[in-house]
């Protein structure tokens, strides 16, 4: 792509900064800079004609969010769109394949889990890829699986077929997020990064509602496969997505590819709305890139890096097991416990998505401002203390139960949405994906075990038991996260490091 140079402003003032010597309308520490309506191209005086990775970190942090991160949201969120999408497209055909394929509660508990193994595996197979190859190529491999996988469940014949299709849809499935979830951060600049990655992160759980809404509107009409034919939308990404938008400069610049990094970081500045202040001192980025040696993967688990990690761990563990061990069996629970016609199962299932949205929504506005751990904490609490209610009430009708599940389900979204913010800030670039990579692992390994407890639980109809185990990891968590885990806000990258 060619440099793009704007007409430099006449106007300037006349006074050399340092870095980080203010700070923005939030308080937060910023690199200071002459102003100036320079273009994206424009270095400080006396840069060399090749790029820095401190100047690409620079530069990134001074370039707002414009149209290119838009379309790098929707692109990518498209995909995580329909990670959410796949969640409840199980819990709304379950009911029908309980019946067309006379499955026992324990192939239905394997039905739930059994993409939880291939996720498992892509959880760490395609940050690895990450790592190696980039973001993009990564994001784009995963998405391709994810649709095409989705499309040939629609045509399973039976129950086996159905199951092994789910395995191999789940490498993908757990690939993505994680890569994802590392590509915005490293994309957006320090200020504002919690709102900017939440508010892509929200397509999750309104995949997630519009499954539920969809999966309650064309299931009863059109079958179960119509759900599986709707989610093969993301193998389009395979063909578009790195035409579309570019590499992470970040991870470019960390892999010594700096005119590469210098290119992809143009195509983000040619979409500023406006002239950029110029870079002026970058001399406090570079120093950060050499503060801290070059981390690899057994570093996550070394001194520098264990409470963050144990932390992350737990983390994505609880999410898991919430979402897969609760949210999956709910149409299944109202229909086959409270007797709930099918049509009323899925309403109340989705009206536990809608808590999730607002939830995502709320949390994304705060984040910002009151941090990631305390958000995290307060939610896991509230989850935790709705689950508890349900056990405690859980003889009432379906729709005190259906209540308490939807609040419970909406504080989770609110701590499980800020992880895709809160696990990348916590780890280098070098391995940042694959730091998500391991989080997310243990998301899938707790859905692997969740579905089976709730599914031994109903077939002794002991739900309360069920409620409580629900509730406790939730509770376990928030007091992981805030003894071990460190807050991030307003933070760059780099600065974070360990």
């Amino acid at each position: 792509m060619p440099r793009i140079f704007l007409k430099r402003n006449t106007v300037l003032i006349q006074r050399q900064e340092a870095p980080f010597a203010d700070a923005n309308a939030e308080g937060v520490a910023t690199p200071s800079s002459n102003i100036a309506a320079d273009g994206g191209a424009n270095r400080a005086a006396g840069a060399p004609a090749t790029a820095t990775r401190g100047e690409i970190i620079a530069r990134i942090e001074r370039l707002p969010s414009n149209g290119m991160h838009v379309r790098a949201r929707l692109l990518i969120g498209l995909a995580t769109f329909f990670d959410g999408f796949d969640v409840i497209a199980i819990a709304a055909t379950l009911p029908l394949l309980i019946s067309m394929w006379s499955l026992t509660p324990a192939q239905v508990g394997f039905l739930i889990a059994a993409p939880s193994v291939g996720q498992l595996i892509g959880a760490l197979l395609f940050p690895y890829l990450a790592e190696r190859f980039g973001r993009l190529h990564s994001i784009g491999w995963s998405a391709g699986i994810i649709g095409l996988m989705s499309i040939a469940c629609g045509f399973a014949p039976s129950f086996e077929i159905f199951a092994l299709l789910r395995i191999v849809q789940g490498l993908g499935l757990g690939g993505e997020l994680p890569v994802a979830a590392t590509y915005i951060n490293e994309v957006t600049r320090a200020h504002g990064r919690g709102r900017f990655v939440l508010l892509y992160e929200v397509v999750f759980p309104i995949g997630l509602l519009i499954s539920n809404g969809v999966g309650a509107w064309l299931v009863p009409k059109f079958g179960w496969t119509v759900m599986y034919f709707i989610g093969g939308a993301p193998v389009i990404l395979f063909f578009i997505l790195r035409r579309a938008i570019p590499e992470s400069p970040r991870w470019l610049a960390e892999k010594g590819r700096l005119e590469e990094a210098d290119r992809a970081l143009q195509a983000f500045e040619a979409r500023a709305k406006g002239p950029l202040a110029p870079l002026g001192d970058v001399s406090a980025y570079d120093a950060m890139t050499h503060k801290h040696p070059r981390r690899g993967v057994k570093d996550l688990l070394g001194k520098a890096y264990i409470g963050r990690t144990l932390a992350v761990w737990m983390l994505w563990a609880t999410c898991g097991f919430i979402q897969y061990g609760l949210s999956t069996w709910l149409p299944t629970i109202y229909k086959t416990v409270y007797h709930a016609p099918l049509q009323l199962a899925l309403n109340l299932a989705a009206g536990a998505s809608v808590l999730g949205v607002v939830g995502s929504l709320v949390c994304a506005m705060i984040v910002d401002k009151v941090g990631r751990k305390p958000v995290i904490n307060v939610s896991f609490v509230l989850c935790a203390l709705s689950l508890a209610l349900a056990g405690v009430f859980h003889a009432e009708s379906v729709y005190v139960v259906a209540g308490l599940c939807a609040l419970s389900l909406g504080f989770l979204a609110s701590g499980f949405i800020t992880a895709y913010v809160y696990t990348p800030e916590l780890y280098p670039t070098s391995i940042r994906a694959m730091g998500c990579g391991f989080g997310g692992a243990w998301l899938k390994l707790a859905a692997i075990f969740a579905p089976t407890l709730v599914a031994n639980t109903i077939g002794t109809g002991n739900l309360s038991s069920a409620f409580y185990a629900l509730a406790l990891v939730p509770f376990l968590a928030a007091l992981t996260i805030h003894f071990l885990g460190i807050e991030t806000k307003g933070k760059v990258l780099e600065q974070l490091e360990a």
